[in-house]
Formats: C-alpha cells, sequence, structure tokens
C-alpha cells in the first residue's frame, strides 16, 4: 500500500513555450522594452532590447540545457560577457526566494520552495524541444495530514 493518499508512476509532460514567453513578457515588462523566447530542439534562444539612455541596446541569450541536480534545476545561459551585466540588472530585481544566479550566468531554481510540502515528486529530466519543454516525472504522491 502506497504511504500517499494519491499517488502516480512516472508522468511525461510538456510545456507550452508560447504561453512561457507570454509570462515572461508580461514578468519583464518595463524592465526591458522587448524580449522574446524561441524554443527549438536543444535550444532557447532569448532576444530582447533595452533602451539605455537614448540608446537601444540588443542582447541575445541561449539555454541549450537544464539539468536536474536533485531537488534543483539548473539552467546554465549562454550569454555575451558585454550583456551579462544588463540582464543580471534586468532579472535581479524579479528573482524570488528559491532562485539564485551563479556565475557566469547560470540560474538554480530550488524546487522545494516551489512545491506544496503535500506533494511528493521526483523531476527526472527536462529537455527542451521545438515550441517548449518536455519533463520526465517519476513516481510520487500528495498526503494531507
Amino acid at each position: 500500500m502506497s504511504a500517499h493518499l494519491v499517488s502516480w508512476d512516472a508522468i511525461s509532460l510538456r510545456i507550452d513555450g508560447a504561453r512561457v514567453n507570454d509570462f515572461v513578457r508580461q514578468r519583464a515588462a518595463g524592465q526591458v522594452d522587448e524580449i522574446n523566447l524561441t524554443f527549438r530542439n536543444g535550444n532557447i534562444h532569448v532576444a530582447g532590447r533595452k533602451k539605455v539612455g537614448f540608446v537601444p541596446i540588443p542582447f541575445f541569450a541561449d539555454v541549450n540545457s537544464i539539468q536536474v541536480n536533485g531537488r534543483a534545476i539548473v539552467v546554465p545561459v549562454l550569454i555575451l560577457p558585454i550583456a551579462a551585466p544588463i540582464l543580471r540588472g534586468i532579472v535581479a530585481t524579479r528573482i524570488p526566494p528559491g532562485v539564485t544566479i551563479q556565475p557566469p550566468f547560470t540560474f538554480v531554481i530550488e524546487l522545494d520552495r516551489f512545491l506544496p510540502t503535500f506533494i511528493d515528486v521526483e523531476i527526472r529530466e527536462i529537455r527542451i524541444i521545438d515550441g517548449g519543454l518536455a519533463l520526465q516525472i517519476g513516481a510520487g504522491g500528495a498526503s494531507w495530514k
């Protein structure tokens, strides 16, 4: 018998890239003039523009992998060193507790900070696919006490 009220075996999930793009645009409003995420197999391309004074400065970044490290998601971002301070300044004010940026420009997301305590879940893999993300969730469950 399972120790959880609700349990599951492995689950495959997909996350829609267009919806992620909309979410990022909403969160970045007022911080950048333009931002767009493009999801292709093995790559998320981030392109945007921020006006500094009267000069619009374009920026680009790429995510080629998303790794699972225990209860953390690690997202290394490839970016030109000259653009890193601009992007770091944009995202620094919007980062919630449980997310850190490690040098050179890697986001580390602690799952326990975002999941309810009654959920027991293991993320096995996150792949970047055409049009979004594919997640492989391991066996888990939920219990209410």
